[in-house]
C-alpha cells in the first residue's frame, strides 16, 4: 500500500468515526457503487475509508467523506480540471498507478509516454526545458499552485528493425510502432510521442494527428536529432496541438507578429526572452490586441487587452520577425524591421509572407487559458460509460487529415 493510502486509510477512519459512519473500512478489492447510478464506477475498488453505501455525490467511486480527506471537490469528479479523474489521479486504474507517477487530482497534470529511434533517445536537460514551462504556466490549481505537471515517462527504444526512416504513410506507419510498443492500458491516460527520422518524405520537424489530439511526432532525426532547443522545442509546439492550440493559437495563421507563442513558427527553435532568461519556451501567456501590417509603429509596439497589461509585455523580449530577432520588448520601442532605429513614422511591412503587407490580425490568444486536455475525445476519465470528451461539437478543431507539416527544416543547416 502506498503512503498516500496509508495516510487517506487513517484519516478517513478518523473521519468516519467523527461522522458516525464507523466500521472499519472494507478490504480493496471491494466494489464501489455511486448515490448517481453510473455503473461504470461500480467496477472500481472501493477506495480505503469508503463504504459501498457511503454517499459518493459526484459517481467518480471516491465517497465524499474521502474526498474531504484528499481536499477534492465531492462535486466533480475531476476537481482540477486536466480530464484525468479524481479516482484515477488518486488511485489508479487498470494497473495504470498515476500517483506513483507524481499525479496530484488537486493539480493538473499531463502524462506522455516517450519512445525513440536508435540514437534519438530525449536527454533529461531537454526534456527539463519543457517541464519547466508548463511548471510555470499561469494556470491556477484547486492546491492553490500554479502551473502544470508534465510527466514525460520515456518507456523504451525501438528496435532498429522497426525503426522506420521515413514514416509514409504517416499514421498508417506509426500505428504499426505505437501498436507494438505503446501499452493500450495507458491510453486513457497519456498522450504518445514517437521521436523519429521523418515522415511523409519530407522535412518537417514533427505533426500532430489532429488538434486536439493523443499522438504526436518529433521527427528531427533526419538533421541528427536536433540541439537540445530545437527538439524542446518542437516537443512544446506539437504538444501544444495535442492540447488545443493552432498555429495562431485559435486559427491557422501563422507568423501572426502580435501572437506570442511557441506555436509561432517564428519561435519554435528560439523560445523568448523572459524575466532576464533567454530562449526561454512559453505559449502566450498574454493578450495582445489587433495589429495591421500596413500601419507598424515601433515605439508603441503592441497594445494590450486586458487582463495583460503594458508591464506584462514588457517582460517579453527576443522577438522575432521575418527570421530575424530584433531589439526591444513588446510593449515599446521594438525595431520591427531591424534596421537598428526605431522609426518614428509608421510603415507597412509583410509578416505572414503573403505577399502583400496589408493584413491584420485580429486580438491574439492567453493560450494557458484555451488547452484542451481530452486528446480528441480519447483522453478522459478511462470508465465505461464516463464521457471523455469536452462537449464540443466536434472533437477536432482540427481533423488528422487536415494537419500539415509543421516548421520545415533544411537539411543543410539544421534550421
Amino acid at each position: 500500500m502506498s503512503r498516500l493510502h496509508k495516510t487517506l486509510l487513517s484519516a478517513s477512519v478518523a473521519l468516519l468515526g467523527l461522522n458516525g459512519c464507523g466500521g472499519t473500512p472494507p478490504p480493496e478489492t471491494e466494489v464501489a457503487s455511486t448515490q448517481q447510478g453510473v455503473e461504470a464506477v461500480a467496477l472500481l475498488p472501493v477506495p480505503p475509508g469508503c463504504l459501498i453505501s457511503s454517499l459518493d455525490t459526484d459517481g467518480d467511486g471516491i465517497c465524499d467523506i474521502v474526498e474531504t480527506v484528499l481536499g477534492t471537490n465531492p462535486n466533480l469528479a475531476d476537481t482540477d480540471g486536466d480530464r484525468l479523474s479524481d479516482y484515477a489521479e488518486a488511485y489508479g486504474i487498470g494497473g495504470i498507478d498515476l500517483a506513483g507517477l507524481g499525479s496530484n487530482p488537486r493539480k493538473k497534470d499531463i502524462f506522455i509516454e516517450a519512445d525513440y529511434y536508435p540514437g534519438l533517445a530525449p536527454t533529461q536537460a531537454m526534456r527539463n526545458r519543457v517541464i519547466t514551462a508548463f511548471a510555470n504556466a499561469p494556470v491556477s490549481n484547486p492546491d492553490g499552485t500554479t502551473g502544470i505537471t508534465l510527466h514525460i515517462v520515456v518507456d523504451q527504444q525501438i528496435a532498429a528493425a522497426d525503426a522506420d526512416s521515413d514514416l509514409n504513410p504517416v499514421w498508417t506507419d506509426f500505428d504499426v510502432i505505437k501498436g507494438k510498443y505503446f501499452a493500450a492500458s495507458r491510453a486513457p491516460y497519456f498522450h504518445y510521442m514517437l521521436f523519429a527520422n521523418r515522415y511523409s518524405g519530407g522535412n518537417s520537424s514533427g505533426i500532430s494527428r489532429g488538434i486536439p489530439a493523443h499522438d504526436f511526432i518529433v521527427t528531427l532525426g533526419f538533421i541528427g536529432g536536433g540541439t537540445e532547443l530545437q527538439l524542446a522545442g518542437t516537443v512544446m509546439h506539437e504538444l501544444g496541438h495535442n492540447i488545443g492550440l493552432r498555429h495562431g493559437g485559435n486559427d491557422d495563421s501563422n507568423y501572426k507578429p502580435n501572437y506570442l507563442s511557441i506555436m509561432n513558427y517564428e519561435y519554435q527553435f528560439y523560445g523568448f526572452g523572459i524575466g532576464g532568461l533567454n530562449n526561454v519556451l512559453d505559449y502566450s501567456r498574454v493578450r495582445v490586441a489587433s495589429f495591421s501590417e500596413a500601419a507598424v509603429n515601433e515605439g508603441a509596439a503592441f497594445s494590450p487587452v486586458a487582463p495583460t497589461t503594458e508591464a506584462d509585455l514588457a517582460k517579453i523580449s527576443g522577438l522575432r520577425f521575418n527570421d530575424v530577432q530584433v531589439t526591444g520588448n513588446a510593449s515599446v520601442n521594438l525595431d520591427f524591421n531591424n534596421n537598428t532605429t526605431i522609426d518614428a513614422a509608421s510603415y507597412a511591412r509583410d509578416f505572414n509572407r503573403s505577399g502583400a503587407p496589408n493584413n491584420v490580425f485580429p486580438a491574439s490568444q492567453n493560450d494557458w487559458l484555451a488547452l484542451a486536455y481530452d486528446g480528441g475525445g480519447q483522453i478522459g476519465f478511462a470508465a465505461p460509460g464516463l464521457s471523455q470528451d469536452l462537449g464540443r461539437e466536434e472533437l477536432f478543431l482540427v481533423a488528422p487529415e487536415k494537419m500539415e507539416p509543421c516548421l520545415t527544416v533544411d537539411e543543410r543547416t539544421g534550421r
